[in-house]
């Protein structure tokens, strides 16, 4: 089997996977309730979070699965992004393991982990990955769309600001909605009205004709318009609800914007499917919008099971048994990767 290591944010996760990538077991330590009272994450406590969970979820996850050190033959572990404190514990433990095991390490990029993430399935192996496939990645810190070849990964876009996940957390902050505050943006959403007449969301365009995304410009409106009409957690629950459905609806209409514009650009052999990765892929929303996308156009689109949306060790196991491992000596943790 290979271990899995992830520790790039906010999350301690562990996951020991079969060669045909059957999930055994996959364990996360969330660390949400203590990052809640500041909205949004302090490096230095997931790290300590880190140090305090990541062994106690690697002993779980061998006796979950009446495994032995003898059956671990790999190891995989999120080298970057992320931040730099919390990938260093994983990495440093992940070192260790693999020095005293005597296997090898294979150093994982955490982007590649979300692209491959809409292909694991629950208790059963992986499904195939195409020879191409286009993947729209979109979370706290991330809104890029990869084309990949092959296992080759090539960026076609990326965010020059806020990401999209990012822009759901920092207004649900300013309106008073707990952390994370996507799901909470989802949730009065769905009783709101799209009302953009009262809410006139921008859709950031590019004089370059980049089709870069840009959610900065979104955030600061939707701020300005709810310290403008008193929207919060405090006021009309029926302004709040259409001014969460006006916003969802506006971040999800530059995601489609770009993602149209690319799919229209592409040359033959067209990708086989579009997959969909990251925290934000949870939201219902957008599944729905996903899969309509998908049928309009003949195209099969992957979507990640629900536990494998967030920061997770599986699809960090998944995504090194697509890569050669090497000397754990010259694994090292970035916080940036180009």
């Amino acid at each position: 089997m290979i271990l899995g290591i992830e520790t790039s944010c906010d999350e301690t996760s562990v996951a020991l996977l079969e060669r045909d990538g059957t999930v055994r077991v996959n364990l996360i330590a969330s660390q949400i309730e203590r990052h809640r009272p500041f909205g949004g994450v302090v490096p230095e406590i997931a790290s300590r979070e880190h140090l305090q969970h990541l062994f106690p979820l690697v002993s779980r996850a061998l006796d979950e699965t009446h495994a032995s050190w003898s059956d671990v033959e790999k190891i995989a572990v999120t080298a970057g992004p992320g931040l730099i404190g919390a990938l260093l514990v994983g990495v440093a433990g992940a070192q260790g393991l693999s020095y005293a095991l005597g296997v090898p390490l294979v150093a994982v990029n955490h982007l590649e982990g979300h692209l491959f993430s809409p292909y694991l399935q629950r208790d059963q192996p992986s499904i195939p990955l195409p020879d191409r496939f286009l993947s729209l990645v979109i979370s706290g810190g991330h809104s890029s769309i990869y084309d990949v070849r092959g296992g080759e990964v090539a960026m076609l876009n990326r965010t020059r600001d806020d990401a999209i996940g990012e822009t759901f957390d920092k207004v649900a902050k300013f309106i008073g909605l707990p952390y994370p505050g996507g799901p909470q943006i989802e949730k009065h959403a769905s009783s709101g009205k799209i009302d953009r007449k009262r809410f006139p969301f921008p859709m950031s365009q590019f004089k370059d004709h980049s089709l870069d995304f840009s959610y900065s410009g979104i955030k600061a409106e939707a701020i300005r318009v709810a310290r403008e009409k008193k929207i919060g957690i405090d006021g009309d629950p029926k302004l709040l609800s259409d001014f969460c459905a006006t916003l969802q609806e506006a971040l999800f209409a530059q995601l489609f914007d770009r993602l149209d514009a690319i799919w229209s650009a592409l040359r033959t052999p067209m990708p086989a499917e579009v997959a969909v990765a990251g925290g934000v892929s949870a939201n219902g929303t957008l599944r729905d919008k996903m899969l309509a996308w998908g049928r309009a156009r003949g195209v099969t689109v992957r979507l990640p099971e629900k536990g494998y949306c967030t920061d997770n060790a599986a699809m960090i196991a998944f995504a090194g048994l697509q890569r050669a491992a090497g000397d754990p000596r010259r694994v090292t943790a970035r916080s940036r990767i180009a």
